[in-house]
Formats: structure tokens, C-alpha cells, sequence
């Protein structure tokens, strides 16, 4: 089942408060499981506490209101906001402590340059401990305009669309200058992004001057006067790189850097190539396809070639669930209509979509 939860307070601080208290158990529970997370796999010793401080301070300068919203949220959950810093930076933390983490998520677009209804799937893949630890988050501002994203319980946000005609899929990356230090949250830079911007080049500026530590792709899909566009921004120390569709508007990103520029330090394929074939096997499956519908993007990516490694991700049941991943969902975004639908686990659990969703373009 999906949760979602609807913010009413329209300021940041209020809204951190309201959600903090609303969910104060969950938020407890990633502090908690992340905490667990960064013990058994970090490869040197830190302190979460202070390097959640060390977040803070760069998401304050970075974006003052999710700051405050931050602080809200440990107000309202009656924790310590360092601790609520740190699993906001929870991507950043894992890559400072050296953790030896596989990539995860498949992510598939498809734009038309005479069409404003982009279709954008993509599924998550995370530790299947964490398969009860997200919802649907819904943020109205007080200009009027919604950010909508799928989210853990205490970090304010992941992919997402807004009502501005801007949506963005994530997917983990892994260099080898990540991990220096605890630079700007990828998903405090993702939500400030859907709260803060209304055209595709203010997007793509807002993330490049986002001096981030750790890397991940962006993509953020556009929907504008009766076009779409897309762009993988590959964020990573040095970067960021930068991505466009093929000739027929399909732009299919995984786990590894495309950009040129930044495939010599790309750690990904040597570690786990698994990333290699699910992009050619989705590139495979949705090339030369015109008009995708959604239902056919999810059809492609039920797959499970490769066992626990595979896009649609299940964990090995005879093996214990600690450590193992597993996709948790597969999310959907009309960015035209400024509409995400999570769908509970992976893409073999949905044949069939809400009624709002076409079955066919």
C-alpha cells in the first residue's frame, strides 16, 4: 500500500513540525536503520552525529527554507536534528565511510519534441529493510504550486514532479573522488529543484552549481508548450556530466556515468557490471518504439534476468534480508499533469495501472 501524506502548513518550519509529529515513529525508525546501515558497512570510524552537522551547514547555505523544514521535522519528532541532517545525507555519509554499495534503480524516458506528455518511469531499488520506510509526500507552497515526491520518512525528497512542468528521476552513482567529505545532499538538491524551478535551464543551472560530494544522476524531465524534454544531470565531485535522449527521444539511464567526462573514475562497471546489462537490455527492449505508454515501459522493465541483480530486484529468500536490495517501487510521473503514482514493489506486481494511466500511447 502507498502512503501519502499531505502537508497543510504552507511554511517550511511548520511543515517540518507537522510532519515530524505526524510520523515521529518512522522518522525515529530511518534514524535508526540508518545508523545500523552505516555500522556494518563503513570501512572507517565516524561520528553520525557530526558529520550530520557538517550536512546541515551545507544544505543551510545551499537552501535555507529546507534547512528550517529539517529542523522542523526533528522538532516535530522530537529528535536530534543532526541525526535527521544525517539521513538526509545518507548518500553522502555511505560514500565517506568508504561502504562498498552496488548501484541501484533503472530509469527510462521517453520525450517527443512536438509532444508535451513525456513518459517517465523508473524503478527503486534499496535495502529491503527499508521497504516500509517511504511514502508519497505532497507539499503545497504558498505560491500556489505543489511539489509532489516519493520519499523516506525524515528526508525531504527523492524523485519527484512539480505543478511547473518539472519532474526528476534518480539513480545512485559511484566515482572515485566521492567521499572526500560531506558536500550537498543529492536529495536536498532534487527537492530544491522541484521547489524552487519552472524551466528546464533553471533546472539544469540550480544542479550544476550544487557542490555535492557524492554522485547521482538526475534526470529531469520537462513538460512546456507542447514539447517535452529530458536531461540526465550526472552529478559528481569535479562534474556534473550531462545527457540527452537518442534521436527518437529514449534516454534510459542505470547506474553508470554516460558522460564522457567522467566514465575514467566511474567505480560502478568494474564492481558491478550488473548496471551494463540492464541498460542494454532496456535500451534493447524500447529502442525504435515510438509512443511508449507507460504500462509498456514497465512491461520492458519486468525483467529478472540476472536474479538479485536484475530490474525488477527481489531478494535471494534463502539468504537473510540484511544487506540484500530489492526494488521497493516503481514510480510513475506525468509531468505534464504534475502527477506521480508510487505502485507498491516491482514492476511484475503491475500489469495493470491506475485508470488515469494509459495502457497504450
Amino acid at each position: 500500500m502507498t502512503i501519502v501524506f499531505r502537508s497543510t502548513a504552507l511554511e517550511p518550519a511548520a511543515r517540518g513540525r507537522e510532519f515530524g509529529a505526524a510520523h515521529a515513529a518512522k522518522v525515529r525508525g530511518s534514524i535508526a536503520r540508518y545508523r545500523a546501515l552505516f555500522e556494518r558497512a563503513a570501512q572507517r570510524p565516524f561520528d553520525m552525529a557530526e558529520l550530520g552537522a557538517a550536512a546541515l551547514a551545507q544544505i543551510r547555505a545551499f537552501a535555507p527554507p529546507l534547512f528550517e523544514e529539517i529542523a522542523g521535522i526533528a522538532d516535530g519528532a522530537d529528535v536530534d536534528v543532526r541525526l535527521v541532517g544525517a539521513i538526509n545525507a545518507r548518500t553522502e555519509i555511505l560514500a565517506y565511510v568508504g561502504a562498498p554499495l552496488r548501484g541501484e534503480c533503472s530509469t527510462v524516458v521517453q520525450v517527443d519534441a512536438n509532444g508535451a506528455r513525456p513518459v517517465a518511469v523508473q524503478t527503486w531499488d534499496w535495502y529491503a529493510e527499508f521497504a516500509d520506510q517511504w511514502l508519497t509526500w505532497e507539499i503545497p507552497h504558498a505560491n500556489g504550486h505543489m511539489t509532489t515526491t516519493v520519499t523516506e520518512y525524515g528526508i525531504v525528497g527523492k524523485a519527484g514532479v512539480n505543478t511547473r512542468g518539472l519532474g526528476v528521476h534518480f539513480n545512485i552513482l559511484h566515482h572515485e573522488r566521492d567521499g572526500a567529505s560531506i558536500g550537498l545532499p543529492v536529495h536536498v538538491a532534487s527537492r530544491w529543484m522541484l521547489d524552487t524551478c519552472g524551466a528546464l535551464d533553471d533546472a539544469l543551472r540550480l544542479l550544476a552549481s550544487a557542490p555535492v560530494s557524492a554522485s547521482s544522476s538526475l534526470t529531469v524531465v520537462a513538460s512546456a508548450d507542447d514539447s517535452s524534454a529530458a536531461v540526465s544531470v550526472e552529478l559528481y565531485p569535479g562534474g556534473p556530466g550531462i545527457v540527452f535522449p537518442d534521436a527518437n527521444g529514449l534516454l534510459v539511464h542505470t547506474n553508470h556515468f554516460l558522460a564522457p567526462a567522467a566514465q575514467p573514475g566511474d567505480t560502478e562497471p568494474r564492481q558491478y557490471p550488473d548496471t551494463l546489462l540492464r541498460h542494454d537490455l532496456l535500451t534493447r527492449r524500447l529502442a525504435q518504439r515510438a509512443r511508449l505508454s507507460p504500462l509498456q515501459v514497465i512491461g520492458a522493465m519486468n525483467n529478472h534476468f540476472g536474479a538479485t541483480t536484475a530490474v525488477c530486484c527481489h531478494p535471494d529468500v534463502d539468504a537473510p534480508e540484511s544487506g540484500q536490495y530489492a526494488t521497493l517501487v516503481t514510480i510513475v510521473l506525468d509531468v505534464a499533469a504534475g502527477r506521480l503514482d508510487a505502485l507498491p514493489g516491482g514492476p511484475c506486481a503491475h500489469s495493470r495501472l491506475p485508470s488515469h494511466l494509459p495502457a497504450a500511447a
